[in-house]
């Protein structure tokens, strides 16, 4: 089976993250997408800029697959956890050998992210944001055929925006690099 790489810029080069000002939209709508036909809020974001930022990797995406449901327990929203994946495809250590020296870029950027998406999306649980506890599967699919569900909709959407807003001010500030 041939493996897929992904490339990822060194320190000394931006990441690719687009500057487009419309980018940010376009992101938003493809994950909304994305949601309303796949569901799983964390594989739906992740996907969404894996393929805007030409990172296509199915082995990702299958890392993403068990997040859903605030983790399978209600707990972290996956507008969260996807986000942290991006960023860490993005702003990771490649290597843990480099141990802390090479964490140290992505300690900043994670904190800024986890308070953006709350601020945006209105918390950080889903038993918190809906009520539902997703370890109970009748509950979760009574929430997923309710018109509450379109709330999380609108959190994936608003996620992914604050997302890639926070992607361009990163890399445009240059805090998006490896050791």
């Amino acid at each position: 089976m041939k493996a897929t790489t992904i490339q990822i810029k060194t320190e000394t080069e931006r990441c690719g993250v687009p500057t487009d000002p419309q980018w940010p939209g376009q992101i938003k709508t493809r994950a909304t997408t994305y949601l309303k036909h796949y569901d799983s809020c964390t594989q739906s974001i992740l996907w969404s800029f894996m393929e805007a930022l030409g990172m296509e990797n199915r082995m990702v995406l299958r890392a993403g697959g068990a997040m859903h449901g605030g983790m399978m327990s209600s707990l972290t929203c996956g507008v969260h956890t996807a986000g942290l994946m991006i960023l860490g495809l993005l702003a990771g250590r490649e290597r843990l050998e480099s141990g802390l020296d090479g964490m140290m870029p992505i300690i900043l950027p994670a904190r800024r992210m986890v308070k953006t998406l709350t601020g945006r999306i209105g918390g950080h649980s889903c038993l918190a944001m809906t009520g539902v506890d997703f370890t109970d599967l009748e509950a979760a699919m009574n929430y997923k055929l309710s018109d509450d569900h379109e709330r999380c909709v609108n959190r994936v959407g608003d996620g992914a925006q604050a997302i890639a807003e926070l992607l361009q001010d990163l890399d445009a500030k240059g805090a998006l690099f490896r050791v």
